[in-house]
C-alpha cells in the first residue's frame, strides 16, 4: 500500500533525491578544486566561488538587475500574445476547416523559415530594440502552440459533439465547454515546451544585436573573457526556463483539476 501511495503522489523515492544532491555538490566541488589547483584554465572554466562573487558584485553595482528586467518583459510579452494568438487560430481552424485550408500553407512556409536567417531582416525591420525580440519569441513559440491546439482539438470524441448538438449547444458554448477542455492536455504540451524555449529565443536575439539583456550580457562577457559572468548569465536562463516550464506546470493542474478524477473519486 506504501508504495501504491507513494506512486500516486509521484514523489521520488530518498534515495535518488541523496544521489542527485550528491552528484550536484561533487560536481561543485571538482570545479572548485580545478580552477583553484589550475588543473583547467579560468579562461574555460569558472569556479562555484567566483560565480557566487560575481553575482554579489553584479547585484551591488546594479548590472544584472535591468538586463534580467528587460529579458523577462520581452519573454513575457512575446510568450502572452503567442499563447493567446496560437490558441484563438487553433480553435478557428478547427472550427472553420476551410479557413485551416486557406491560410495553413502560409502558417506552415512562415514555420519553416530558419530563425537564425531572419533574425537580420528582423532587425532591420523593427531595430535592435524592444519589439523585434518579441517577434522573435513569438516565432519561436506561436506554431507549437498553434498546432498543438489544432491536435488536441481534432482528437476530441465525436459523441461529444453530436451530444452539445442535441442540447442546442452554440458554437462559443461548443468551443468553450466541449472543444477547449478536450484540447487542453495537448494545449499545455505545447505551452510547456515553448516555455522552455522562450527564454532561449530571446538571448538567441540579444546576442544578435541589442542594447541591454541577458543575452548582451553574454556578448559583453565573451568579449572581455569574463568567464565566471559568462556562467552566471547561463546558469540564470537555465533556472529562469525551469521556472518558467513549472509555471505551465502548476497553471496546467489548477485549470485541469475540475476535469481530473481521482483515483478515490472513479471508484
Amino acid at each position: 500500500m506504501a508504495k501504491e501511495r507513494k506512486g500516486r503522489t509521484g514523489q521520488k523515492p530518498l534515495w535518488i533525491i541523496i544521489v542527485q544532491v550528491a552528484f550536484v555538490i561533487l560536481l561543485l566541488g571538482w570545479m572548485e578544486l580545478a580552477v583553484s589547483k589550475g588543473w583547467v584554465s579560468r579562461v574555460f572554466l569558472a569556479s562555484p566561488t567566483q560565480i557566487w562573487n560575481e553575482l554579489v558584485y553584479t547585484i551591488q553595482e546594479n548590472t544584472l538587475w535591468p538586463h534580467l528586467i528587460l529579458s523577462l518583459k520581452e519573454v513575457t510579452v512575446g510568450y502572452s500574445i503567442s499563447v493567446v494568438a496560437g490558441i484563438g487560430l487553433g480553435v478557428l481552424f478547427v472550427s472553420f476547416p476551410t479557413l485551416e485550408k486557406l491560410i495553413d500553407p502560409l502558417v506552415a512556409s512562415v514555420m519553416a523559415i530558419p530563425k537564425t536567417a531572419i533574425m537580420p531582416l528582423l532587425i532591420v525591420w523593427f531595430g535592435i530594440g524592444f519589439t523585434s525580440k518579441v517577434v522573435l519569441v513569438i516565432l519561436f513559440c506561436f506554431f507549437n502552440i498553434l498546432y498543438n491546439t489544432v491536435t488536441g482539438a481534432k482528437q476530441i470524441r465525436n459523441d461529444h459533439i453530436k451530444l452539445a448538438r442535441v442540447f442546442k449547444a452554440s458554437r462559443a458554448q461548443t468551443v468553450f465547454k466541449v472543444l477547449l477542455p478536450s484540447a487542453l492536455p495537448s494545449i499545455f504540451n505545447g505551452l510547456r515546451i515553448t516555455a522552455a524555449t522562450a527564454i532561449t529565443g530571446v538571448v538567441f536575439a540579444e546576442m544578435a544585436a541589442s542594447k541591454g539583456g541577458l543575452g548582451f550580457m553574454l556578448n559583453e562577457s565573451q568579449a572581455v573573457l569574463n568567464t565566471p559572468r559568462l556562467y552566471l548569465v547561463i546558469i540564470i536562463v537555465t533556472i529562469l526556463s525551469v521556472l518558467f516550464v513549472n509555471i505551465v506546470n502548476l497553471v496546467e493542474r489548477i485549470t485541469c483539476r475540475r476535469w481530473i478524477t481521482s483515483p478515490h473519486q472513479s471508484k
